[in-house]
């Protein structure tokens, strides 16, 4: 059985201050067709009014739109009546970790993922943004980027290090591995220091680049330090809820890792892969 931690409602029917109930339980009858024991809900944490300024870009500034009140009431109902974890995907910004704190601590979470989804006001997988890619030299990118995630590691507001190769999410040109794998190592020895998880992340076999996040010479990288692995889908939809964990879990086992965690009223809980 697995545990799917990273799964959105947000493309949902509801409007702000409504979730129906029925669309998680969508989300949970995909998974048992999958084998997924759980699911772990997050929403990103921009998408409410009081997250205003916490991510400094006009692109997220434009999606501040639902009172935060509204997310964790069905927090609360959701993990009573179904079970289901409950949690946050918040971005990570040098500089705003106390923000980030005081917001985070607003409500009892699960679990919180960290992402790093921008560099300064640049999205790495916003599309129409990614022309940027070429507006400077593509090493320089990626060492921006795991620099940031490091920093964001050791902060210890997070629970688990998502979609860890991000910058190859349009499938372009990429720096060579052996320049890569010095990055990747910050990253593993950082996770290994503070047991913060590593995701393995499904959704790019569904975007441009067409394989699974992270590269699986990360993956072992991870696997050899002990890392904990989670396994996440992704999903925006009930039908990718569980998108191919089974090649996920072969993947893992091929990398070295043994089982996968999960969460459940705050607490790891070990899954056999």
């Amino acid at each position: 059985m697995y545990f799917d931690h990273h799964v959105h409602p947000e493309h949902g029917p509801y409007h702000p201050g409504t979730y129906p109930l029925s669309w998680i339980e969508a989300y949970l009858a995909v998974g048992r067709e999958r084998g997924v024991a759980g699911i772990g809900l997050v929403e990103h944490g921009y998408r409410f009014l009081e997250a205003a300024g916490l991510l400094p870009t006009p692109w997220a500034e434009a999606r501040c739109r639902y009172p935060l009140e509204a997310y964790t009431r069905l927090c609360d109902e959701v993990r009573t009546a179904l079970g289901v974890a409950v949690g946050l995907e918040m971005d990570y910004v040098p500089g705003r970790e106390d923000a980030i704190r005081a917001y985070l601590s607003r409500y009892r979470w699960d679990f919180v993922l960290g992402s790093v989804h921008w560099l300064g006001d640049f999205g790495l997988d916003v599309a129409e943004m990614r022309d940027r890619y070429a507006e400077r030299p593509l090493l320089e990118i990626w060492r921006e980027y795991y620099r940031t995630q490091v920093a964001m590691v050791a902060t210890g507001l997070f629970d688990v290090v998502t979609h860890p190769d991000l910058p190859k999410i349009f499938g372009g040109e990429r720096p060579p591995e052996d320049e890569l794998l010095p990055l990747y190592r910050s990253l593993v020895e950082a996770l290994a220091d503070t047991r913060v998880a590593l995701e393995l992340n499904t959704s790019g076999l569904r975007r441009p680049v067409r394989e699974m996040y992270p590269t699986p010479a990360l993956l072992a990288l991870a696997a050899r330090a002990g890392v904990p692995l989670v396994l996440a889908s992704d999903a925006h939809e009930p039908e990718n809820v569980g998108y191919a964990f089974d090649a996920a879990a072969e993947l893992a086992r091929r990398a070295g890792f043994r089982e996968a965690v999960g969460f459940r009223d705050g607490e790891r809980v070990a899954l056999p892969l």
